[in-house]
Parts: C-alpha cells; sequence; structure tokens
C-alpha cells in the first residue's frame, strides 16, 4: 500500500529553466491534465506607488528619545511614589537645626538597638500669661551651652610693651548722623573727641615731649599694616580720606594704641598741576562749599582726635577761607595740626582765637628719605624740645623712615626726652 500510495502521489520535479527549454516545456503554465478544468489568470496593470522619503539619522534619534522619554514618564507615572518613597528611606539625611546646635546624623534604619527609657525630664516653670509651648523633635546631641562666651586673648606684647587700651569709639552721646555719615559733636555734658579717645599720658612727666606723626595713610594696605604694627602706639597716625579701608585700618590703629587723625587735603601752592583730590579745601570756593568738602573728610569713621593739612598752599594764607574750617573744627570737638606750619603763622594766631586746640610741626622728617637726613632732622627735634619743651615731627609712609624712628624712640629714655601723643603736646608749642 505504501508503495501504491508514494507512486500515485509523488510529483515530478520541474526541470530546470535550461531543460524546458530545450524539451519545450512550459514551466509557467503547464497544462492542465485531463479530466481538470484550466486555470486563467488575467494580468493586472501595475500601479506606481509614490516614493516615500528614507528617514534620516537624526529624524531616527529624535524619534527613539521621544519613544525612550513616553515609556520613562509613563513609568513613573505607575511607579514614582513608591521609588521616590524608597529612596527618602534608603539615603541617610542631615539635620540642620535651626537655633545652632550640632546635629548627627540619621541612625540607620536596619539596625536598631534598644534603647534605654529615659528619665522624665523636668518641667520648666511657664512664664505667665504666655502662649502654649511647640515641642520639637530630637535632632541630635546637644552639646552643653555655656552662659557666657570666653574673654577674649590678651593682646600680644610686642617690641615696645603691651598696647595701651584707648576708648571705644563712637561714644555715646558724641556723634551725630550727617548728609555723607557720622560726624563728632561736643557732648551735652561737655566731652570733647579730642580727649575722650586720646592716648593715656601721664601729665606729671615733666620731661620735654616730643609727637611724631605719619601721615597719608590706609592708600597703601602694605605701608599701613607695618605702620600700625612696627611703630610704637605713642606715634599718632593719621589716615588719608580717599582710603578704601580707612574704617578698616583706624580700628587697627586704635587698638594697637595708636591716636588718629584724619588729614585734610588742602590746596597745594603748584594746583591744580598737584591735585591733592575731589575734597581739597580751596580758596577759590565758597565758605559752603569748603565746608562740604571737610564734613566728607569727618565723616569717614569716627574715634579720630583731629585733623592735620601737609599742604601750605593758598588755601592757609586767605583769612576768609580759612576762619569758617576752624570755627568748624572746635565746634566738633577736635583739635588741629598745622603740619607744614610756623609759630607765628596766620594759622595758628586764628586757631588761639577761636580757641581751637592746636599744634603745628616743627620739622619734615623724611623730605629727603635717607637714613641721615631723617637722623638729622631727629635730632634737631631732640634740641626744639629742649628749648620749649615740646616739638611736633611729620614724616611718609616711607620703610626707611619707620626703621629711623623705632630705633630713635629706644634711645629716648637715656636722653631725657619721651615719646608722647599729640594730645599731649596741643597748646604747649610756643606762639
Amino acid at each position: 500500500m505504501k508503495k501504491l500510495f508514494a507512486k500515485l502521489f509523488r510529483r515530478k520535479p520541474a526541470p530546470p529553466p535550461e531543460e524546458a527549454a530545450e524539451t519545450g516545456e512550459d514551466t509557467e503554465a503547464p497544462e492542465a491534465s485531463p479530466g481538470k478544468r484550466r486555470r486563467f489568470r488575467i494580468p493586472l496593470p501595475r500601479i506606481p506607488l509614490p516614493s516615500l522619503p528614507r528617514p534620516s539619522g537624526p529624524i531616527v534619534g529624535a524619534l527613539v528619545v521621544i519613544a525612550s522619554l513616553t515609556g520613562i514618564g509613563a513609568w513613573l507615572a505607575l511607579h514614582g511614589d513608591e521609588t521616590v518613597s524608597k529612596r527618602i528611606v534608603q539615603v541617610p539625611r542631615v539635620l540642620v537645626p535651626l537655633d545652632g546646635r550640632p546635629a548627627v546624623d540619621d541612625p540607620p534604619v536596619e539596625t536598631k538597638t534598644a534603647e534605654k527609657p529615659a528619665e522624665p525630664a523636668k518641667e520648666e516653670a511657664k512664664p505667665s500669661g504666655s502662649g502654649p509651648q511647640i515641642s520639637l523633635p530630637s535632632m541630635g546631641t546637644q552639646q552643653p551651652q555655656t552662659a557666657a562666651a570666653a574673654p577674649p586673648p590678651p593682646p600680644k606684647t610686642g617690641r615696645f610693651g603691651p598696647p595701651v587700651q584707648l576708648k571705644k569709639a563712637p561714644e555715646p552721646g558724641m556723634i551725630e548722623q550727617g548728609p555723607k555719615g557720622p560726624l563728632p559733636i561736643i557732648a551735652e555734658d561737655g566731652r570733647l573727641a579730642w580727649k575722650v579717645y586720646a592716648r593715656p599720658f601721664d601729665e606729671n612727666d615733666k620731661r620735654p615731649r616730643i609727637a611724631i606723626i605719619i601721615t597719608d595713610l590706609g592708600l597703601s594696605a602694605a605701608a599701613t599694616t607695618a605702620a600700625i604694627q612696627d611703630l610704637p602706639g605713642a606715634v599718632t597716625l593719621a589716615f588719608a580720606p580717599y582710603g578704601p579701608r580707612v574704617a578698616e585700618f583706624v580700628e587697627e590703629a586704635r587698638a594697637a594704641g595708636h591716636e588718629t587723625l584724619m588729614t585734610a587735603p588742602s590746596e597745594t601752592p603748584d594746583f591744580p598741576r598737584n591735585d591733592p583730590g575731589p575734597y581739597t579745601l580751596l580758596a577759590s570756593l565758597s565758605a559752603a562749599e569748603n565746608l562740604d568738602r571737610l564734613e566728607y573728610v569727618l565723616s569717614r569713621v569716627p574715634g579720630y582726635v583731629g585733623v592735620v593739612t601737609t599742604n601750605a598752599g593758598r588755601f592757609f594764607s586767605n583769612e576768609e577761607a580759612i576762619q569758617p574750617v576752624l570755627t568748624l573744627l572746635r565746634r566738633r570737638g577736635l583739635l588741629f595740626v598745622d603740619g607744614r606750619g610756623a609759630p607765628k603763622s596766620m594759622v595758628q594766631q586764628m586757631a588761639s582765637a577761636v580757641s581751637l586746640p592746636r599744634a603745628y610741626g616743627n620739622r619734615i622728617l623724611d623730605s629727603e628719605a635717607s637714613r641721615g637726613a631723617i637722623d638729622n632732622r631727629l635730632a634737631e627735634l631732640e634740641r626744639i624740645a629742649r628749648e620749649s619743651g615740646a616739638a611736633v615731627g611729620i614724616g611718609q609712609p616711607y620703610p626707611v623712615t619707620f626703621e629711623r624712628i623705632a630705633q630713635w624712640v629706644e634711645t629716648l629714655d637715656q636722653k631725657g626726652l619721651v615719646l608722647a601723643p599729640i594730645t599731649a603736646v596741643v597748646d604747649r608749642q610756643p606762639q
């Protein structure tokens, strides 16, 4: 039976096209076997289809990114809350208290040891009339708070001994707010700035007094720091009003025991070729304009004892221009130092006439900035002090000036002289 079925249903394989062509057989449309209906095929016309553009690489990439973001968004919408909650539990947190107490990290969630039962805390007495108290959760271990802050360390003892403590500035009742900043005033009880902010000095010391003033500080940070740290505290430091850190430097100078002055820029002999700045006192200006400029200088910082001028130009030869300035300084409780004055100058006479505490410079120490020249000027100050009882030297912020002054000061005791702040020399020079 198997052989019969195999013989009946076995199909004859179609000959290759080459053989069919030789034998004349039609491989595509064989004739139907007898007894079967022949199938006719109707050829259909081919319809041309429009050609579509091939997608480029950026378009395919954009489609992939959009599909990815869509899938991620759908997944987060279904499982986002659960994932965030698990993340919060697993990641350790750091608590930052608002009252300044130290905080520690949360303990691990997995390991949780048994804690001893805490002792019942004592309830604090509630103040009368206070609202309900709000209990906050524990934010870590607390450090015991001290009742008072630790006292500041004592000042360091320098080459010339520990610094002398000056009264803090501004003193209550001795300052008022002006249009350009705080201005010194005379207190209601009569206290004056040049006395309140002065460096203490033994008035019973009968030795001749020599005051040294270093001017134009505050413009160079290096020179100003050197003057504050390398010079004795009895040396008076004068600051230019244009320094960007003048308030900071004045505070440091007073902390080191130095009396401080403000330098009032005034008209130079060769003005305007040599212009001291926008707040220079000029003989060509009105009294109101000069006072407005002077108040800017006075409002820069509190704690100074007076004003020093370093230029001997036309302004100080004009009585009409000088009078309002000297009067304003007296009403502010300040002293006045004529850095380039003379005993019989018009400025000194006018200052005495309005009862303004005054002093003047006897020598410019470093008009020639050399060791020999500076030593000669210091020797001249010694001679003047022995003859008249007091002398004032004016110096610039030069390293050689600092060096010679520091060495010279160490010789004063054996010479019977004393280095004094400018307030201890006021009104002691001959007129």
